[in-house]
């Protein structure tokens, strides 16, 4: 029979958030390291599975961030 580890962590406060950690072990499991993302898939039954959330690119945004940090030079080209 497989036997079930469970463990406690205590929900913290902090800002306007609740937070806890995340013991190594976990993001071993789920292949996340620090900075990375995890997304919560509610099942059905009530239960909640914790995964690594796959990160979408948002081209819009590189692009917009790009034009921003270039804005000026931009303009100074088309002045040329």
């Amino acid at each position: 029979m497989m036997t079930i580890e469970k463990k406690s962590y205590k929900i913290r406060k902090s800002g306007n958030s609740d937070v806890t950690t995340i013991p190594q072990e976990v993001k071993d499991r789920l292949g996340v390291e620090t900075g990375g993302a995890i997304r919560y898939v509610f099942l059905p039954d009530g239960t909640i599975k914790l995964e690594k959330a796959q990160e979408k690119v948002n081209i819009d945004l590189i692009v917009e961030s790009v034009m921003d940090q270039y804005e000026d030079a931009i303009k100074d080209l088309i002045d040329l």
